[in-house]
């Protein structure tokens, strides 16, 4: 039997710094939050906030009425989701399945019909940020799903980001979210290159980046990467190889439709690269000391050697 508090509580199943940060995020929003990461893990930081850690999934649906899954890629999506003891082994009426994570259509897909076939409605909601903006609130989410569902949940989406995009009843906001990504992953090796243009030619970074963001190109993201580019600081918001894994996803959709995307398909060869140069695990700006090896200059800082 549902708890009677259910309505206003929300499971987060994924405590990567992702899920970590929604968890908070909510937490301060004021619902009532359950945690679960596939490997047991310390989280006393968000159990002292208030939430509950689940060591199972066995009763789950009785405990939240709402799940978010915030996953790595679609083998721990459908990990979750499928293997026995999984979020849709079992299903209850008025429960909604929301995942925030980037994954492929396809994957998508089926999770959708194994909702459907166990009664929870489910919604795809990537999101567009980091978990510093999703910490802050300021996160954008990307919505796709049946609209009545959307409706329904409106409000905890709302308090979770001030930009909630509603894009189509199926896979909508899977292919824009790795839409989104894809050009992120152009911008930035342009921005490198740029950058090496510039500086080739007796430019100062930090004139040339400023330059950029007031130019008809600048973006919120030319500007937000323009203070870490001018320090040379590659503190980590979203790895390389993740970006990998992103574009090859958006990769597989385009050839799925018989499209060819010459520009991201070279951008992922010199992201491919950069991992392959020592940049996987720091933020993929490393596609600038990447770029900066390959042309035999002192990248702005050093490969790792594992």
């Amino acid at each position: 039997m549902a708890h009677a508090e259910d309505r206003r509580t929300i499971a987060v199943l994924g405590m990567g710094k992702m899920g970590q940060a929604l968890a908070g995020r909510l937490l301060d929003q004021g619902w009532g939050v359950v945690i679960w990461n596939r490997s047991p893990r310390d989280f006393s930081d968000l159990e002292s906030r208030g939430a509950f850690l689940l060591n199972s999934l066995d009763d789950l649906w009785d405990r939240a009425s709402i799940v978010i899954t915030f996953l790595a890629n679609d083998d721990a999506l459908a990990s979750v989701c499928f293997e026995d003891g999984g979020v849709l082994q079992s299903g209850a009426s008025d429960r909604v399945l929301i995942d925030m994570s980037t994954v492929s259509p396809r994957i998508s897909s089926a999770i959708s019909a194994r909702a459907e076939a166990v009664g929870v409605d489910y919604l795809r909601s990537p999101v567009s940020g980091n978990p510093a903006v999703l910490s802050a609130g300021n996160i954008t989410l990307i919505v796709s799903g049946p609209r009545d569902t959307f409706e329904r949940v409106e409000e905890l989406m709302n308090s979770i980001g001030p930009t909630v995009l509603y894009v189509g009843d199926a896979e909508h906001s899977r292919t824009l979210k790795l839409a989104i990504n894809a050009g992120l992953a152009v911008t930035a090796q342009i921005m490198a290159e740029l950058i090496v243009f510039g500086e080739n030619n007796g430019i100062d970074r930090s004139i040339l980046l400023h330059a950029l963001g007031e130019s008809v190109m600048g973006s919120p993201f030319v500007r937000y990467k323009t203070p870490g580019l001018i320090a040379h600081d590659y503190s980590t918001t979203f790895t390389t190889n993740l970006l990998i894994k992103d574009l090859e996803l958006a990769l597989d959709v385009a050839h799925g439709a018989d499209l060819s995307l010459p520009v991201i398909e070279l951008v992922n060869s010199l992201t491919h690269l950069a991992s392959t140069n020592g940049y996987g695990e720091i933020d993929f700006a490393s596609l600038l000391p990447s770029l900066q090896l390959v042309l035999g200059q002192s990248p702005d800082i050093e490969p790792s050697s594992s």
